[in-house]
């Protein structure tokens, strides 16, 4: 039993470390809202003025490997507290940039600082939470990504209204600061670190990849997903992709697993949880893309789209903590198999009544599949990170978080490739939320019972799996 300051210490820690987590999704999600702003002030087009956006994004997916692995050699503390203050640095420049390539520049290190402390979060909150509970924590951390999600368009948009497209920024910074000096007081030094090489070329290779999928989808947004350019750039995505996968296992079969790093995913656990953190990231996304626009059709003001949809983070706020608790208690497995159950079941209620169904309605669904992500973050990442060495949770938690902002990516792709085509609204409406059901009804077979066999045990006996 922790004794009362320690408990003490321990929950500020906690919340200083998914400050950070809601630092990064605040980002993500403020400046949809101004890009028209921005693009008048830099006298650029409005499609240019996307990639404020874009390119975050972007430069978090391909960093993220990178800061996760110097986590593991240099210190994860090291690690998360300088992207906390690079982060601030890069949005004080985007407060102060008076062109596209300054704005686009600091952009790129407010990106770099946040894949640093998003690479190094949970891999944090592992080392320092005892297993009864590391998964109230990461329910915590769940709580904080979505009401950064649920925040940033809302904030964005009302300093914007009342300021201006910099005051976004400055904001940022003088938060990111703060939380950044807190967190050099008070997250413990880091009591190991990890030898090893960097896989330069493995992330070089990743980028590319990345870098292919982005501007495809950028460029299938303006124009066509079908042209010509776009299916160029998606066929080399997927071939470096493949390839990159081939090189891996060549390297799993020919070196120690200490030295190649790709021994991971060959536990079948591991890579289940990898599988739903992309599904399930990717159908939320999608399904949360597509409805808006369903219910504006239905004839539904704008003011009361935004509310309903509001549901959603409400939802995964309230639940995820709850989950993981009831993970640390009766063990992950029930608890993420009932998750996956209900947004199977309600994205399929979605695809069969949605076209019927009035925009007040709506309401519970929306809810529901934020129920549901909530009860599939947190017991999914405590058997993630728990399968992973000391040695190896930084470069975990940066593969979780990649495999969040891949999900993401293709989800919002997928979705709007759905709804712009098709049969129809209604038809388009039904594939998306009936396409979703399917990939997390299969993504929940193999896994689960991937999980129950495990050759993981450290994993088993922490995690209470049977």
């Amino acid at each position: 039993m922790p004794s009362p300051e320690r408990a003490l210490n321990l929950t500020a820690v906690k919340v200083v470390i998914c400050l950070g987590a809601f630092l990064s999704n605040l980002s993500a999600g403020m400046f949809n809202i101004s890009l028209v702003d921005i693009s008048a002030d830099l006298q650029i087009p409005v499609a240019s003025a996307q990639w404020v956006v874009s390119i975050y994004l972007l430069v978090i997916s391909v960093l993220l490997p990178v800061m996760g692995r110097l986590g593991d050699r240099f210190g994860r503390r090291k690690v998360h507290n300088l992207g906390l203050l690079a982060f601030a640095a890069g949005a004080l420049g985007c407060a102060l940039a008076q062109n596209e390539a300054m704005l686009l520049g600091f952009r790129v290190l407010q990106g770099a600082g946040a894949s640093m402390y998003q690479a190094t979060n949970m891999a944090l909150i592992v080392s320092l939470f005892p297993a009864e509970q590391r998964g109230q924590a990461l329910g915590l951390m769940s709580t904080f990504v979505a009401a950064g999600s649920m925040a940033g368009p809302a904030l964005g948009g009302f300093l914007i209204q009342w300021f201006a497209w910099e005051s976004s920024f400055w904001l940022l910074a003088v938060v990111a600061g703060a939380v950044g000096v807190l967190a050099h007081r008070l997250i413990p030094r880091d009591t190991e670190t990890a030898g090893g090489r960097m896989n330069l070329a493995g992330a070089a290779w990743m980028a590319v990849c990345l870098t292919s999928l982005m501007v495809a989808f950028d460029l299938g947004s303006r124009s066509s997903f079908l042209s010509v350019p776009v299916l160029l750039l998606l066929a080399v995505s997927v071939g470096l992709a493949a390839g990159y996968t081939g090189y891996a296992r060549f390297a799993q079969r020919n070196s120690p697993p200490a030295e190649n790093g790709f021994s991971l995913f060959t536990d079948r656990g591991f890579a289940a949880g990898i599988v739903i953190t992309v599904i399930t990231y990717m159908a939320a996304f999608a399904a949360q893309l597509a409805l808006p626009s369903l219910l504006r059709l239905s004839g539904a003001e704008p003011a009361w789209v935004g509310l309903i949809m509001i549901g959603y983070p409400l939802a995964l706020v309230v639940t995820a903590p709850v989950s993981g608790s009831i993970a640390d208690r009766k063990g992950p497995l029930g608890i993420l198999a009932a998750g996956l159950l209900l947004m199977s079941v309600t994205l399929l209620a979605l695809g069969i009544g949605s076209p019927a169904l009035r925009a007040g309605a709506m309401v519970l669904p929306v809810v529901l599949l934020g129920c549901a992500m909530g009860m599939i973050t947190s017991p999914n990442t405590s058997i993630v990170m728990g399968l992973a060495a000391k040695s190896q949770l930084g470069r975990v938690s940066s593969i979780l978080a990649l495999s969040r902002n891949i999900g993401m990516m293709f989800g919002t792709a997928a979705g709007g490739l759905m709804i712009s085509g098709g049969n129809g609204p209604n038809g388009s409406y039904v594939a998306v939320f009936v396409a979703c059901a399917a990939a997390v009804g299969l993504s929940s077979v193999w896994p689960l019972y991937s999980f129950r066999h495990s050759s993981k045990r450290k994993s088993a006996e922490h995690l209470h799996i049977p």
